[in-house]
């Protein structure tokens, strides 16, 4: 019980810091402008644009769906990690996507072996 509370605790930590950094990255990429791609010269699409803040945003909501203990959430904060392995960043979507699943399915799991074990 006190692993559980300690670890729904570090895991609403990530989740508002995560929240954070994802609404941060929806007003950078809608009102500052396009990053490394804007530096090289290349033409970046407002559609482009568009599915970047869509994808932050719905990483965004996922945080906060795991603030409140919905594990619905856990899908929306991995959606970068498969961005960007199609993208062909497989190392890092498969880091991301383990610190993710470590940190927010951990307490998940836990309290569901819990209310099962009672039932």
């Amino acid at each position: 019980m006190r692993l559980t509370k300690f670890l729904f605790g570090l895991s609403d930590l990530c989740a508002w810091m995560l929240l954070t950094a994802a609404v941060l990255a929806v007003v950078a990429v809608l009102f500052v402008g396009p990053g490394p791609e804007g530096a090289r010269a290349a033409p970046v699409s407002s559609f482009a644009s568009m599915g970047q803040a869509l994808l932050w945003l719905l990483v965004a909501v996922g945080a906060y769906l795991l603030t409140r203990r919905r594990p619905l959430g856990v899908p929306m904060v991995v959606l970068p990690a498969l961005v960007w392995a199609l993208q062909g960043n497989v190392m890092v979507a498969l880091i991301y996507a383990g610190a993710a699943l470590l940190v927010f399915l951990t307490p998940l799991w836990l309290v569901w072996r819990e209310v099962r074990r009672q039932a």
